[in-house]
C-alpha cells in the first residue's frame, strides 16, 4: 500500500499545479487522521507514515525541480523532512507501537528534537540570506520571539513545568524544548513575512510553522490539563504542518523568489514592535494575577518575565541603534546626493546656455545678453549692435575632410574671435558655422570697424591636421538703429547677413530698413507663387527660332509667365530667382515641361518643330530628373528629339564638382534617349570652352550682346567674336542660335556670316500657343524682309 501511495504521489507532483493537488489531498488525509486513530493504532501509524513520507518525497521533488539543491537551507529542510519520516516510521511506528522496544520512545524524542533543530537552523539561514543587514533581520526575529515568549511562558510553559513533577525528565525536556524552538521559528518567519509577504512559498512555509505551533501548543495544553496527549487539534496541526511544508517546496515561486532586505522602518513593523513592547508585559502580568488564585503560578515566573522584559528592551535599543545608524548613513548619503545634484544643476545650466563644442554662449544666452544690452541703454546713448557671421565654404570643408576637421576649424575660429573681444561683449555660436557678437552701446562706425577686424582675422590660413585651409566670412551688421527685442535684432541682422551672402560672400553688409521691405516683398512673392501653382496662374508663351536660309520656324522656346488674378503680371526676372531659392522651381519646372510637351505635340506632328524648355540648376540636381523628363515625353507621346533642354553655364559654376558630375550624368542619360541639350548665354561666362569639352551639348545659343547692330561702339569686335563662335560650332558639329535679333540689318549680317538659326523680336515676340499655330503657316524671315 505504501509503495502504491508513493507512486501515485510521484505522479501527482509532476504537473505545474502539483503543489495544489498535493496540498488538498494531504490536508484531507490530515483531517481524517484523528478519526483513523480511534479506529485502530495501526491506521494512526499508517496515516503518519504516509503523510510524512509524502512530505519527504514532495520536498525532494520540489528542490530538484526548482533548482534549490545548491542552497544550504533547502538541503537542511530536505534532511529534516526525511529524518522526521524515518523517526516516525522506525522508532515510533516499528520500535514502539509494533515491537514495543523500551528505548524506542527516547530515540523518537531525540529524533524529533533534531528535526526541529534542523528546521530552525534552515530558517535562520533563510533570514541570513536576505539582502541587506543580517543583524537587523536577526534582531527583528529576536524581538518578535521574546515578545511572544512572555505570555507563552505564563500560560503554557510555566504551568507545565510546575505541573511536571510527576513526569520523566525526557518527557518534560521534550515538552519544553519543542515550544521554545517553535518560538524562535515563529519570530524568524514573522520577520521574513514582514518584508516578503507576497512570496507564495513563504506564505505556505509560514502557515506550516503556525500549524506546528498550534499542534505543539495543543499538546502543551493537554499536558497542563492532565489530558492524554495527541488530541485532535495537536494531531491535525502536526500533520497539516508536514503537508504545507511539502506544498511550499513544490510551489514554482520557491525557485524564483529572492528574500528582500529587512526594512529600516515601516508602519506594520513599528506597530508590531510597539504592541510587543507594551502588551507582552501587560498580558504576562494579567496572566500572573489570573493564575495566582488558582495556584498554578510558579515562583520563577516573575524572574522569567523580568529577564524577558530586559532582553526585549535590550533588543529594541539595539534595533533603534541600527535605525539611527542607518538614518545617519542615509543623511550622509542624502547630503552627498544634494551636493551632486547641485553640481549637476550647475553643469546642466551651463550646458543649457553654452555651445558644447566651442564653449561659447548659445542662442538662449545670446538672447539674454541682447536683452540686457537693450535694457541698459541710457536715453540718448547708442543702442547695442549685433553682428552675425557665417563662414563661407564651411560645408566644403566638412564634405572634403570630414566633420572632425570641421569641428577643429570651428575651435580655431572661436579662438581668433575670442582674441578680438572687449569687456562686456558676448560672443555666441548659433549653430553650424554661424556666430553672433553683441556689442553694447556701439555706434555704426565702431561696429563696422569690429566687423572689418573680424573679416581680416578669419582670412588668415588655418593649419588643420597637417593641411592648410583658407576661409572667408560674410557678416551682417545691425548698428545705429534702435531695436525692441532680441528676436527683432536677430531678424534684422540675419537679413543683412543674407544680403552679404548674395553680394558674393566675404562681404560686410549693414542692415538697412530697405532690406526688411525686400524681405517682406520676397515673402509676399513666395506666398503668391505657392498660390499660383495651386490655382493655375502660370502660362507659357513661345518665341520662334527661325532658319535664316529657308525662313521657316524650326523650334519654339517656352517662356514662363505669371499673371496673378486681379493684379499686374510679374516679370520672370522677379519671381524666378525667388522660386529657385525656395525650391518651388522644381514643381513649377515640372509643370512647364508638362505644358510645353502637351502644346508641342501638334506642332511636331504638323510641322516637325521642337520645343526648347529652360531648366534650372535646382531641377537638374533632383536625383530623378532624367526619369521625370522621359515620363512626361512618354505621357504626351512626344518623341525625345522634339525636346531641347536649355541650361546656362552659370548654374554649373554655382555647384560643387560632385554636383556638376551628377548633372552631366543626368544630361548624358537624356541625350542617349534623343533629348538634345542647348547651352544658353554662350560666351558670357568664365569657362565656356572647357564646358564644351565636358558637357553633353548639342546647341549653342549666342547671347544677344554678340549681335550688336552696326552703330554699336563694339560692333566690329562683337562681329569678330560671333564669327569665331560660329566657326567653332561648325567645327564641333554643333547647331548655333543667335538670340536678340531685332532688326533686318542684324539678320542680314548674320546670314552672310553663315549663322543658321536666329531668335528675336524681329520675327515674333513671345506669344501664346494659339498664336504660334498661325505663325507656323508663314515664313517669318521672308515676311520680315
Amino acid at each position: 500500500m505504501s509503495t502504491a501511495f508513493f507512486g501515485v504521489l510521484a505522479r501527482l507532483t509532476r504537473g505545474p499545479r502539483s503543489w495544489a493537488v498535493y496540498l488538498l489531498s494531504g490536508l484531507a488525509l490530515a483531517a481524517a487522521a484523528p478519526a483513523l486513530a480511534t479506529v485502530s493504532p495501526v491506521l494512526e501509524v499508517l496515516s503518519w507514515v504516509l503523510l510524512q513520507g509524502g512530505t519527504a518525497v514532495a520536498v525532494c521533488v520540489g528542490i530538484r525541480r526548482n533548482g534549490l539543491a545548491g542552497l544550504r537551507p533547502w538541503r537542511l529542510i530536505r534532511t529534516a523532512s526525511v529524518l522526521a519520516w524515518l523517526t516516525t516510521t522506525l522508532t515510533w511506528g516499528v520500535g514502539w507501537i509494533w515491537l514495543q522496544l523500551p528505548g524506542a520512545m527516547d530515540l523518537y524524542r531525540a529524533g524529533t528534537v533534531v528535526t526541529y533543530t534542523l528546521s530552525l537552523i534552515a530558517l535562520t539561514l533563510f533570514s541570513l540570506r536576505a539582502e541587506g543587514s543580517r543583524g537587523a533581520g536577526l534582531l527583528d526575529a529576536g524581538i518578535i520571539t521574546v515578545g511572544v515568549a512572555m505570555p507563552f511562558w505564563i500560560f503554557l510553559l510555566g504551568p507545565l513545568i510546575t505541573a511536571g513533577s510527576g513526569r520523566t525528565g525526557a518527557d518534560l525536556a521534550l515538552a519544553v524544548a519543542l515550544p521554545v524552538i517553535d518560538l524562535f521559528a515563529f519570530g524568524l518567519l514573522m520577520r521574513m513575512s514582514l518584508d516578503n509577504g507576497r512570496a507564495p512559498w513563504l506564505g505556505l512555509l509560514s502557515l506550516s510553522y503556525v500549524l506546528l505551533s498550534v499542534g505543539d501548543g495543543a499538546f502543551l495544553l493537554d499536558q497542563v490539563a492532565g489530558r492524554p496527549s495527541g488530541g485532535v487539534v495537536a494531531t491535525f496541526g502536526w500533520l497539516a504542518c508536514s503537508v504545507l511544508l511539502g506544498a511550499a517546496v513544490l510551489h514554482p515561486s520557491a525557485g524564483g523568489e529572492r528574500l528582500r532586505a529587512p526594512a529600516v522602518s515601516g508602519r506594520g513593523r513599528v506597530v508590531m514592535f510597539l504592541a510587543l513592547a507594551l502588551l507582552s508585559p501587560l498580558v504576562s502580568g494579567f496572566g500572573q494575577m489570573l493564575l495566582e488564585p488558582r495556584g498554578t503560578k510558579s515562583s520563577s515566573d516573575e524572574m522569567v518575565i523580568m529577564v524577558l522584559t530586559v532582553v526585549l528592551a535590550v533588543l529594541l535599543v539595539l534595533r533603534l541603534n541600527i535605525v539611527a545608524r542607518l538614518a545617519e548613513n542615509h543623511a550622509a548619503e542624502l547630503g552627498v546626493a544634494l551636493r551632486q545634484r547641485e553640481v549637476l544643476q550647475r553643469s546642466l545650466s551651463y550646458r543649457a546656455l553654452h555651445d558644447p563644442l566651442t564653449g561659447l554662449a548659445n542662442r538662449t544666452l545670446l538672447g539674454q545678453a541682447m536683452q540686457h544690452a537693450i535694457a541698459d541703454t541710457a536715453p540718448g546713448a547708442e543702442p547695442p549692435a549685433l553682428l552675425l557671421l557665417d563662414l563661407d565654404g564651411f560645408k566644403d570643408v566638412n564634405d572634403s575632410f570630414g566633420h572632425p576637421v570641421g569641428d577643429e576649424l570651428l575651435t580655431h575660429v572661436t579662438r581668433r574671435l575670442t582674441c578680438l573681444l572687449a569687456p562686456g561683449q558676448t560672443l555666441a555660436r548659433l549653430g553650424g558655422d554661424e556666430f553672433a557678437l553683441v556689442l553694447p552701446a556701439t555706434g555704426r562706425q565702431d561696429a563696422l570697424a569690429v566687423a572689418e577686424r573680424i573679416l581680416t582675422a578669419l582670412q588668415a590660413p588655418y593649419r588643420l591636421s597637417s593641411r592648410e585651409v583658407y576661409l572667408t566670412t560674410s557678416i551682417g551688421v545691425l548698428a545705429g538703429l534702435p531695436t525692441a527685442t532680441p528676436s527683432e535684432a536677430l531678424r534684422d541682422a540675419d537679413l543683412a547677413l543674407y544680403a552679404a551672402k548674395n553680394a558674393g560672400k566675404n562681404q560686410i553688409t549693414a542692415f538697412d530698413p530697405a532690406l526688411r521691405h525686400a524681405h517682406l516683398e520676397r515673402t509676399r512673392l513666395l506666398t503668391g507663387l505657392r498660390r499660383a501653382l495651386a490655382q493655375g496662374e502660370f502660362t507659357l508663351n513661345y518665341q520662334p527660332v527661325v532658319d535664316l536660309a529657308s525662313g521657316d520656324i524650326r523650334a519654339v522656346e517656352a517662356l514662363l509667365r505669371w499673371n496673378p488674378a486681379g493684379s499686374r503680371p510679374v516679370p520672370p526676372d522677379v519671381f524666378i530667382p525667388v522660386a529657385e531659392e525656395s525650391g518651388l522651381i522644381v514643381p513649377i519646372g515640372a509643370w512647364v515641361l508638362e505644358q510645353a510637351c502637351a502644346d508641342a505635340r501638334r506642332w511636331h506632328e504638323g510641322h516637325d518643330i521642337s520645343v526648347t524648355v529652360n531648366i534650372s540648376g535646382r531641377q537638374l540636381r533632383e536625383p530623378d530628373f532624367a526619369e521625370t523628363v522621359l515620363d512626361i515625353l512618354a505621357r504626351h507621346d512626344l518623341p525625345e528629339r522634339a525636346l531641347v533642354l536649355e541650361i546656362t553655364e552659370s548654374m554649373l559654376l554655382a555647384t560643387t564638382p560632385a554636383e556638376t558630375a551628377r548633372i552631366i550624368a543626368a544630361l548624358t542619360t537624356l541625350r542617349e534617349h534623343g533629348v538634345r541639350v542647348a547651352l544658353d548665354d554662350f560666351g558670357t561666362g568664365y569657362s565656356s570652352l572647357s564646358y564644351l569639352r565636358t558637357l553633353p551639348v548639342d546647341i549653342l545659343k549666342i547671347d544677344k550682346s554678340f549681335a550688336a547692330p552696326a552703330g554699336h561702339a563694339d560692333h566690329h569686335q562683337m562681329r569678330a567674336f560671333t564669327k569665331a563662335i560660329l566657326e567653332l560650332s561648325a567645327s564641333l558639329r554643333l547647331d548655333t542660335i543667335v538670340e536678340g535679333v531685332e532688326s533686318q540689318e542684324q539678320a542680314a549680317l548674320l546670314q552672310r556670316m553663315g549663322c543658321p538659326l536666329v531668335q528675336g523680336y524681329l520675327f515674333s515676340p513671345p506669344a501664346p500657343a494659339r498664336q504660334i499655330d498661325g505663325l507656323l503657316t508663314i515664313t517669318p524671315w521672308q515676311d520680315a524682309a
